[in-house]
């Protein structure tokens, strides 16, 4: 007998705080049916992680949205894509975002994060996320993808309706799909000439005329780049900025510990988790935990859910800046883990190094929570950086 939600995880209250949600799901089954949407939801930790490895069973090449329109025209990129076809658009795709390559962007990030710091270190009041936590993510990706001033203008906007695209056909979903149809118009327009010679954009068409790519999926992977590595980043920064603010104690000890920054940054991302989950196709029955998801079902993977799961974490909603929990699923498992998530950890890591070499005290206001199908954060954070 399978277990049942009758509540509606893309509704307002929901999209507001999803936390007692995810906590009834989680407590109803391993995998729970949520008729409302025709969605099987996974929200425990366990079941997660298994889920998300079984990516020959649970399959990512039928679209990852909650909505049939969007998976039907699933563009050729690396997120929606299975076995052969995801591993070899992955090696492209990797190539200038692992940790060797990034560490040569260390000293331009750095320069980057002191001198914003330095500039809002000054006691005035500032929006956390859109003065402090997009500035490093929005002018390093412009940067290193290289896309032309048309697409760099809309980079923000169009990843945010990306998300919103790929959770239900409610009103915030059909109200992004203009965005979301110009950003596919845009990229499969794009020629090598119109993007920076030796940015990410130009290695996908390099690829290209190397036969590891087609054309088409050379276009297309630019939205693996833009989508992803803005969104998150900066709503797990901003919520970084919220929890230090709102811990002075915890922040003080930081400031005399700051060998602990990786693990922060790790214990930051696990409860942000700023991408709720995304959901798969079930090719064929699949045993989750004690539950039998049948073939062809859509099945929503909540990372969320499991991040804050107390079967797994002690005092999971504790903001410990000692647990370093490494095993988290912000940024995914297995072999669809966030490409941009090596960047994503760079960034951050330099821009709390920043703040506790500068910043003696961080105020925080009341956040405007955004409201988005896919991802989870704060619109906006009035904050305070008060120099050292």
């Amino acid at each position: 007998m399978r277990a049942t939600y009758w509540g509606d995880l893309y509704g307002s209250a929901a999209l507001r705080d999803p936390y007692p949600a995810y906590e009834k799901i989680r407590n109803l089954g391993s995998a729970v049916w949520m008729p409302r949407r025709r969605l099987w939801a996974v929200g425990r930790y366990e079941d997660v992680r298994d889920a998300l490895r079984a990516d020959d069973r649970l399959l990512s090449g039928k679209g990852v949205a909650a909505n049939n329109p969007v998976n039907r025209q699933a563009p050729p990129i690396t997120l929606t894509s299975d076995g052969d076809t995801h591993t070899r658009r992955r090696k492209v795709l990797m190539q200038p975002v692992m940790p060797g390559p990034l560490n040569e962007l260390r000293p331009r990030l750095e320069e980057i994060a002191d001198r914003l710091v330095n500039e809002l270190a000054a006691g005035e009041q500032f929006d956390a996320i859109g003065d402090f936590a997009a500035h490093l993510p929005v002018t390093v990706v412009a940067e290193l993808v290289g896309l032309n001033a048309f697409g760099r203008e809309r980079m923000l906007s169009w990843a945010a309706s990306t998300f919103n695209a790929l959770g239900v056909m409610n009103l915030r979903g059909l109200r992004s799909m203009p965005a979301l149809l110009d950003l596919g118009k845009y990229v499969r327009a794009l020629r090598r000439e119109d993007v920076t010679p030796d940015g990410w954009a130009d290695r996908l068409f390099a690829a290209a005329e190397q036969g590891q790519l087609s054309r088409a999926e050379a276009n297309a992977m630019v939205i693996d780049y833009v989508a992803p590595a803005l969104d998150t980043t900066i709503l797990a920064t901003g919520h970084m900025v919220w929890l230090l603010a709102n811990r002075p104690e915890t922040y003080e000890a930081l400031r005399a510990e700051p060998e602990l920054i990786p693990g922060v940054v790790n214990e930051t991302v696990r409860l942000a988790s700023p991408i709720r989950g995304f959901t798969r196709h079930a090719a064929e029955d699949v045993d989750i935990g004690e539950q039998t998801v049948p073939a062809g079902s859509r099945v929503l993977i909540l990372f969320a859910s499991a991040n804050h799961d107390e079967r797994h974490y002690v005092r999971p909603q504790d903001f410990d800046i000692r647990r370093n929990p490494r095993d988290h699923v912000g940024w995914g498992h297995g072999a669809h883990t966030c490409v941009g998530m090596h960047l994503a950890r760079l960034e951050m890591e330099i821009l709390l190094t920043s703040l506790v070499r500068r910043v003696s005290r961080i105020e925080a206001g009341k956040p405007v929570y955004l409201r988005n199908n896919v991802l989870q954060g704060f619109e906006k954070l009035p904050a305070r950086f008060h120099p050292d």
